[in-house]
């Protein structure tokens, strides 16, 4: 049995239908899960595209939204020609694709409706222009298209903008939003807020964290600026937008984000954003202690200061290396080995192997080799005994790889010195 659909004027087309389609789709076996269920489903594609249509029946439905299978592309279809007669098509025994993408006579799309649930995919690539889906996005968002569908929809797009969507068009996503990976919004160039906001506002429950993340960051490389409402919203994402935020941004994040940001999420910041997220990391988790407080701001430790450095030391936390290195230069320099070796407590062994690198190198070059001799780790570089070191930068240039200082500096400074020495 082939459908059969009166072919009315566009907008009073599913008036009278609205019953009759509903219950072709019921037959189908599409089901009708509650909006939540069909958030997190892959199954098929949410649309409010039927949530009128219990306004005009007699069931008391309090909400209605379809979902088309991904697996319903074997089902038994049929169509009435559009632009045309009666072109029915045998329910049993469809066509072949074309080895080409013709579109048969009188298919060819000239608007986005409900009629092009019903092309196989190979019909919607020949029949639908990209074009024609950027000037009518919002009503790609309102037809229950399959995934396979939108992935056709979406490839039309990319050939029509192979650099990256236009703002004009990224604006009235939508839903279609989902559909875009994150590696294609790198190559958007996003300036408006608000197209910021619709598509934060679109994401809101669901599961498109990278996207997110990606769509931040390229409003911000833009040199975008976020305001408190924006990063409210991003707040009910999960952070792994945090290392795009300049500190000005960083500063008015919530505290709930610091709960739930986790070590990868900050691989990417930057010591001044660091210097940013520490200290509110400190005030987030004031209320914890020993080994539970230091679990929680071990990913900011990178933003410590050499006081904060010297507390830890005295707790017995037994900071990893992998947490050491990430450590600033600066602050950890001035610590002593007596504080490094409670700081590290059953790590310290894995100075030796980071000996070479910074800022343990850098660290090494700071302290008496007799001090480091006492560690047991075997670690050279150190200043050796018996030795004045008047100038430090001097050792670091050396080991630093930097111009060397010449020579005559040092021993005017050193016979300075003997002179100093000598009786009167």
């Amino acid at each position: 049995m082939a459908l059969q659909t009166a072919q009315p004027p566009l907008g009073s087309r599913w008036t009278s239908t609205r019953g009759s389609l509903l219950l072709l789709l019921l037959s189908l076996g599409w089901v009708l899960p509650s909006r939540a269920q069909a958030a997190d489903s892959r199954l098929g594609v949410m649309t409010p595209w039927l949530q009128g249509t219990s306004r005009d029946l007699t069931w008391q439905w309090p909400e209605l939204t379809v979902i088309l299978s991904r697996d319903r592309r074997d089902t038994q279809r049929s169509r009435q020609g559009l632009g045309g007669g009666d072109k029915r098509r045998p329910v049993h025994n469809p066509p072949p694709a074309p080895a080409e993408k013709v579109c048969p006579p009188g298919q060819k799309a000239h608007v986005v409706d409900e009629n092009l649930v019903f092309y196989e995919e190979w019909e919607l690539e020949a029949c639908v222009d990209g074009a024609l889906l950027e000037a009518q996005m919002d009503r790609v968002n309102m037809v229950p298209f399959t995934y396979q569908q939108l992935d056709v929809f979406k490839r039309k797009l990319d050939q029509l903008y192979p650099q990256g969507y236009p703002e004009s068009l990224i604006q009235h996503l939508g839903y279609f939003f989902f559909e875009i990976t994150p590696e294609d919004i790198h190559k958007w160039n996003v300036t408006s807020l608000e197209t910021v906001k619709s598509l934060l506002k679109v994401s809101k429950g669901h599961k498109v964290d990278a996207q997110v993340a990606a769509l931040i960051a390229c409003y911000v490389a833009g040199g975008g600026q976020l305001d408190k409402a924006t990063l409210d919203v991003l707040a009910t994402f999960s952070p792994t937008y945090l290392c795009v935020l300049s500190p000005e941004q960083l500063g008015s994040v919530q505290h709930s984000v610091i709960w739930v940001a986790r070590a990868q999420d900050l691989d990417a910041c930057r010591p001044p954003q660091m210097d940013v997220l520490y200290p509110k990391a400190r005030t987030a988790f004031q209320n914890l202690s020993g080994s539970e407080y230091f679990e929680r701001i071990k990913p900011y430790l990178g933003g410590a200061r050499t006081e904060d450095l010297r507390a830890l030391s005295q707790q017995n936390v037994s900071m990893d290396t992998a947490t050491f290195k990430t450590l600033q230069r600066e602050a950890v320099l001035p610590l002593t080995v007596a504080e490094v070796q409670n700081l590290l407590g059953a790590n310290l062994a894995g100075l030796k192997a980071e000996q070479g690198n910074s800022p343990v190198r850098d660290w090494i070059l700071r302290q008496r080799q007799d001090d480091l001799d006492r560690l047991g780790l075997g670690l050279r570089g150190g200043i050796p005994n018996g030795y004045l070191v008047m100038d430090l930068s001097f050792r670091e240039a050396l080991s630093g790889g930097a111009r060397l200082l010449r020579p005559g500096p040092v021993f005017t400074a050193i016979l300075a010195l003997l002179l100093g020495l000598i009786p009167k």
